[in-house]
């Protein structure tokens, strides 16, 4: 369907976030207009033009069809979540926890959305970020795809319509996670105003609770099954381990890490040692809880005593943040909160016309013109 498809270039694995929007009052800087189309859904509906600007964030402005499109969206959605969840459909006289009345609701949820897209086309301006050939070559031609589809630009316009756009705002939102991409190629290009260099990612990553251990495992389970292994074997397990922390124990030498991975190197067990050779790198909720209690509770170049999980024996080293890994865990991380922040400082602005739009009456007005085929 052609509304799932528009969706689609938004990427929402890379721009959705819990995010509050902020509004602010009315003032000239802003850049609202009224218009001048007197066609279209918004004004039909609403009397509110569909090129009229009627939010803005730092001159940036949002028309008024991409606002009565995301609320045909959002509230097509929290339709068939309530649907499915609440077993009926969208009941426009309820009133969230907070006292906001569910047309207000939906509304804020898509100055949340417009947001998104507001500050990926400022940041983009700001960086100098611009749609590639072959960026522009793909909107193009999957526009004709539509063209071809419905039989005529003008049809395909008309379906746009139903949607509650104009065709230039379409390409707007298609372009989206397209700028988005870029100024993520340019965070990861060295040199640019973007970059982040690993000793910056390293000290992010140290900051959100990454560390370095490295262990030996003595598995008491069938790696390929999962199955307990036999008492007799257990025991045998548990006798190497507690031979091998003695060992530890009684190490004199200077390279303790060195001493240890050759012990890992011989005895361990772990599966992915071989991928892993200089021990794991992580943060809190990614290694089994035993494990992640007692890396956490060492030093920086201590030893555990026996720790025993559902996978066996394991004896752990604690080691200094290995930077290069850590840096490569969060580098997307970084960047996306990167973007949260210039989410959460954003202040969106809105018009009297913004107020005008009636997202009930938008919403059956545009499920009405679906329905027509």
């Amino acid at each position: 369907m052609l509304k799932k498809r528009i969706l689609s270039f938004l990427g929402a694995a890379a721009l959705t976030a819990a995010l509050t929007f902020a509004v602010v009052s009315l003032s000239p800087s802003n850049g609202f207009t009224s218009g001048s189309m007197q066609e279209g859904m918004s004004y039909e509906v609403c009397g509110v033009s569909p090129d009229a600007i009627v939010a803005s964030l730092d001159g940036n402005g949002a028309s008024a069809d991409l606002i009565t499109y995301w609320i045909g969206y959002n509230a097509t959605y929290l339709n068939s979540y309530m649907q499915y969840y609440g077993g009926g459909a969208l009941d426009w006289d309820y009133v969230m926890s907070d006292g906001t009345a569910m047309p207000d609701y939906i509304k804020n949820d898509v100055l949340t959305t417009v947001k998104q897209e507001l500050v990926i086309e400022n940041l983009a301006e700001k960086y100098g970020v611009e749609l590639t050939d072959e960026q522009r070559a793909a909107i193009e031609s999957e526009e004709q795809s539509f063209i071809e589809q419905y039989g005529s630009e003008e049809a395909f316009e008309e379906e746009l319509a139903k949607l509650g756009l104009r065709r230039e705002t379409y390409e707007r939102i298609t372009s989206a996670n397209y700028l988005y991409q870029n100024l993520y190629k340019l965070y990861l290009t060295e040199g640019s105003a973007l970059y982040a260099s690993n000793e910056d990612l390293a000290a992010y990553a140290a900051a959100q609770g990454y560390i370095t251990a490295d262990h030996i495992l003595l598995t008491t389970v069938d790696t390929a099954t999962g199955e307990a292994l036999s008492d007799e074997a257990i025991a045998e397990k548990k006798a190497l381990a507690e031979e091998l922390a003695e060992k530890l124990k009684n190490y004199t030498g200077d390279d303790l890490a060195s001493y240890f991975a050759e012990l890992a190197d011989e005895y361990s067990e772990d599966p992915s040692r071989a991928s892993n050779p200089t021990g794991y790198t992580f943060t809190t909720g990614s290694m089994v809880q035993e494990f992640e209690d007692a890396a956490y509770a060492l030093d920086e170049g201590a030893v555990s005593d026996i720790v025993e999980s559902r996978f066996g024996y394991h004896i752990l080293l604690r080691l200094p943040l290995d930077k290069d890994t850590a840096a490569e865990s969060v580098r997307e991380a970084y960047f996306s909160d990167f973007i949260d922040k210039q989410l959460e400082s954003a202040k969106v602005a809105t018009s009297e016309q913004f107020d005008a739009l009636d997202a009930k009456a938008l919403y059956e007005a545009i499920v009405a013109a679906q329905a027509e085929g």
